[in-house]
């Protein structure tokens, strides 16, 4: 839904398309960024790096299992189940763990020689796209990645329309995968200052992202559709 010259408005699908495929490349952008620039991904990246590492499988793999397990998760939360909405998330997860590894690819040849600060640099800004990213497709209300549908659940849920509060109880299990991957291999893998950065304030990118890009797409409680 969005406002406009003070009415309301459905969004055509042309539109929710649309926002759909911005979307999807912004977000899986800024995740290939961080992960080439190895300065610290996004936590479920991270874990997604760390259980890769350990098992010797892709990290795309993980990157899907994330999905699946996230989308799962949102099925118990809410009231009505949306099977259509269910399983357009589900291929947003699944483009988006090829979009994520094919962007990461490309990249890295070009970052893994760049001085420290550059490539600190690169990775903020992977991460704050990562946010813009999510705002956006939170906001079309179409189809979204089941993380991020997970994060949208919990803001409006559990913590008041909170974004921030509703991203960190979202990185708080990735984390303790990372963890557990840890314990097993004696190394963790993918987190550093973006890390840190993505943990603490992607609440407030997305917050960010709400207030400044596309102000007229409204967000709507996914808890009461």
């Amino acid at each position: 839904m969005y406002y406009l010259n003070g009415d309301y408005y459905e969004l055509t699908l042309k539109q929710k398309l649309s926002y759909f495929f911005i979307s999807l490349t912004i977000i899986s952008f800024g995740n290939g960024l961080s992960i080439a620039a190895a300065m610290g991904a996004a936590p479920w990246s991270a874990a997604a790096v760390n259980l890769s590492n350990i098992t010797h499988l892709p990290t795309m793999l993980f990157l899907a299992i994330e999905a699946i397990f996230a989308a799962a998760v949102n099925l118990l939360l809410v009231d009505h189940i949306d099977w259509h909405r269910a399983a357009g998330n589900m291929v947003f997860g699944l483009l988006f763990s090829v979009f994520v590894a094919e962007f990461a690819n490309f990249f890295q040849p070009f970052i893994v020689g760049l001085p420290l600060i550059i490539k600190i640099l690169i990775d903020l800004i992977g991460i704050w796209a990562i946010g813009v990213g999510i705002s956006i497709i939170q906001r079309t209300n179409f189809v979204m990645h089941p993380l991020d549908g997970l994060t949208n659940l919990a803001r409006f849920k559990f913590f008041h329309g909170s974004a921030p509060l509703g991203q960190i109880s979202n990185f708080i299990v990735a984390v303790s995968i990372s963890l557990v991957c840890w314990l097993v291999s004696g190394k963790i893998l993918g987190y550093g200052i973006g890390t840190l950065y993505c943990f603490f304030l992607q609440g407030n990118n997305i917050a960010w992202g709400d207030q400044h890009l596309f102000k007229h797409l409204l967000h709507i409680d996914p808890t009461k559709l």
